[in-house]
């Protein structure tokens, strides 16, 4: 009886082990918006396979990046959040991108991606190229039409915007180009190399929960967008 109790034991344990979840840190610190951005990026995570932890900037640990598969960005004030973090920890996370990690932005952690932030002086990450501008958008809370380049052609969906960038990348930057804003054309969603790492950043809300447009009185006839907020994780932390 003992050698089989032992058995399903260490069964158990192996088991474990084999379903342990890649790990998806999230930054909770100043900067990220009042309006649950952090849950957004957390429960984006989770439904792309993920086992996330969320970080804070007057507790952060670079420790916790050593086995993590990437670094989650979410929505709110990009300056601020740059600000929290300082030009330590910022260099702590492009070191991690730079050496195979992932990171994903939403919003704000698309305006953090660029070497300056917006059309201003302050200093973000440097890991794509270009500069990230403010999309001008009929209203400042809305739901945007986007085109997003398929295999199969240009797919359109309805996603949740609210004060969002567009890229202006320089030429030949060898940036990946996944979706434009449909009034414009401006281009709204990239996904790069850097390093050895793989960043993908997109000025709107695809990890928006659904209470965020009932709040706001929006109409979106598509739904969530989850499957694109999995499409980006599972890219950034794929070594193919």
């Amino acid at each position: 009886m003992r050698i089989i109790f032992a058995f399903l034991v260490l069964s158990s344990f192996s088991l474990h082990a084999q379903i342990q979840l890649p790990k998806a840190v999230v930054y909770g610190g100043i900067g990220a918006c009042e309006e649950d951005c952090v849950a957004g990026a957390v429960e984006a995570a989770k439904i792309a396979g993920l086992s996330p932890v969320v970080v804070y900037p007057n507790t952060f640990d670079s420790n916790v990046l050593k086995d993590a598969a990437v670094w989650i960005q979410p929505g709110g004030k990009s300056k601020g959040a740059a600000n929290a973090m300082g030009s330590k920890m910022l260099g702590q996370i492009r070191a991690f991108i730079k050496n195979g990690g992932g990171y994903v932005g939403f919003c704000a952690g698309a305006f953090l991606a660029t070497s300056k932030i917006g059309t201003s002086w302050s200093n973000g990450l440097g890991i794509v190229p270009g500069r990230t501008i403010l999309y001008k958008a009929k209203n400042y809370v809305t739901m945007e039409k986007i085109n997003f380049v398929t295999s199969s052609g240009i797919k359109s969906r309805h996603i949740y915007w609210e004060g969002g960038p567009y890229f202006s990348l320089p030429k030949k930057s060898g940036v990946e180009v996944r979706a434009t804003y449909a009034k414009t054309g401006q281009v709204s969603a990239i996904r790069t190399a850097y390093g050895k790492g793989r960043v993908a950043v997109t000025g709107d809300h695809p990890e928006a929960p659904q209470w965020w447009r009932d709040s706001s009185n929006l109409l979106d006839p598509d739904g969530t967008d989850y499957e694109i907020t999995s499409e980006m994780i599972q890219w950034v932390i794929s070594k193919k």
